[in-house]
């Protein structure tokens, strides 16, 4: 069902990258009005974890204003119950793909798009670039102890961000010759002096997330890091602000670069 395109050269291809930082990718969103904004098209979409859901439904062609909406409504429960030593179904996030698209596969996107996720049975990153879009950004989403992985055709998937929260590269690999990258979670890597399930859980995954960053960031022809650090990654709290933080460093971003963004 999922498979992996060959590198392909071809002239000129604008890509997004959306990296991952669970619900510090409500600053997704002000990116992604910011591109409206400008008139600002891409040829291929790629996101890890937050950056595939919202990568998936952009590459689907809905506009910032629905995501606002639909942000709105959001209750975090339904994403996740909150019950860490029972892991939730990764399906509860994608079928935020399917509210907002319905059941699309990912070839019959209007932008080529495709999402990154890890495959715990041969310890290798996948890439997710046909099939189920809500299956595909499911699977990018589920970090492993809160969300089950998805079984598929032998691949048990999970997280992509253990290997690459920032596809940069996967988007080199699939022909992009310009890459701009949306960091939401730049202030990673922080440890953590608790003792508690939870704190041990977070200082863990900001260790790896940091190591899983690094070689994306060097792939990134642009690099556009909202601070997000006052929010959590974990919580609602703060989404509007953290949705101006995406807008604001977007726009600053184009008029400082502005040959990279535009054709």
């Amino acid at each position: 069902m999922f498979g992996k395109k060959k590198s392909k050269e071809i002239s000129n291809v604008k890509a997004l990258c959306l990296g991952g930082g669970g619900a510090r990718g409500f600053a997704h969103i002000g990116a992604v009005k910011a591109f409206e904004e400008a008139g600002i098209k891409f040829d291929l979409i790629v996101g890890t974890s937050v950056g595939a859901l919202v990568g998936a439904v952009y590459a689907a062609g809905v506009k910032s204003d629905t995501l606002m909406r639909y942000a709105e409504s959001l209750d975090m429960h339904d994403i996740h119950n909150g019950i860490v030593i029972a892991p939730n179904d990764p399906m509860k996030i994608g079928k935020i793909v399917t509210d907002l698209v319905g059941v699309k596969d990912i070839a019959s996107l209007p932008t080529r798009f495709a999402a990154v996720a890890v495959d715990l049975v041969a310890a290798k990153q996948a890439v997710l670039d046909k099939g189920n879009a809500s299956i595909a950004v499911a699977a990018s989403c589920a970090v492993p102890v809160l969300y089950k992985p998805i079984a598929m055709g032998g691949k048990h998937l999970c997280d992509g961000g253990l290997m690459n929260n920032i596809p940069a590269d996967v988007c080199r690999m699939l022909g992009a010759t310009r890459v701009i990258t949306v960091d939401v979670n730049p202030g990673r890597g922080g440890g953590t002096a608790g003792m508690g399930l939870i704190d041990v859980l977070k200082g863990t995954l900001g260790i790896v997330l940091s190591n899983s960053s690094a070689e994306g960031l060097r792939h990134s022809d642009v690099v556009i890091a909202p601070d997000t650090s006052a929010y959590s990654s974990m919580s609602k709290d703060g989404w509007k602000e953290m949705v101006e933080l995406g807008y604001e460093a977007t726009k600053a971003a184009i008029e400082k670069q502005r040959n990279m963004f535009h054709d």
